[in-house]
């Protein structure tokens, strides 16, 4: 093999080694007969959603999962794959999921990696409507504040009518 082509390999699977190493989430998408403006527009969603999607060749991805610890991806590297990778915990995962319920045809969640955890379909489905981890927390914050605020309410209420 050309030393020159063998170089620019390298350089991508070290290139895709330092995206993986710094991501919380890799979630590994099947695409096929999509359109320009479809991948333009779900690159766009999750970038705003703090998301990267990001094609490579199946070889170079199989060989940057497997030093990065996520060898559990290399079986969902078949056919035409892309990767979407996110520094934050769960962030472009509801994108994903809205994505691939609207373009089910033609467009699927194959498997991911979030946290170090290895995912399938049905557990980044779960995951999706959660969205981001502060998402997560406020969840739970609202959670734990209601009954207080209803038994507040309901105090203020009482000593409003009891001084009426």
């Amino acid at each position: 093999m050309n030393q020159q082509i063998l170089a620019e390999k390298k350089e991508a699977v070290a290139k895709l080694n330092d995206i993986l190493k710094t991501s919380h989430s890799a979630i590994v998408v099947s695409y096929s007969n999509m359109t320009v403006a479809e991948v333009n527009k779900l690159r766009a969603d999750l970038k705003k959603a703090g998301a990267k999607l990001s094609s490579h060749k199946n070889t170079i991805a199989k060989k940057a999962v497997d030093e990065d610890g996520l060898s559990a991806l290399d079986d969902s590297l078949k056919g035409p794959t892309a990767i979407v990778t996110s520094t934050e915990e769960g962030a472009g995962l509801s994108v994903l999921n809205d994505f691939a319920k609207a373009h089910s045809k033609y467009f699927v969640i194959k498997a991911g990696m979030i946290d170090g955890s290895f995912c399938d379909q049905a557990t980044i489905a779960e995951l999706a409507p959660i969205g981001t981890k502060e998402n997560a927390l406020a969840g739970l914050l609202s959670t734990i504040q209601s009954p207080l605020v209803m038994f507040a309410l309901t105090l203020k209420a009482l000593s409003e009518k009891a001084s009426a």
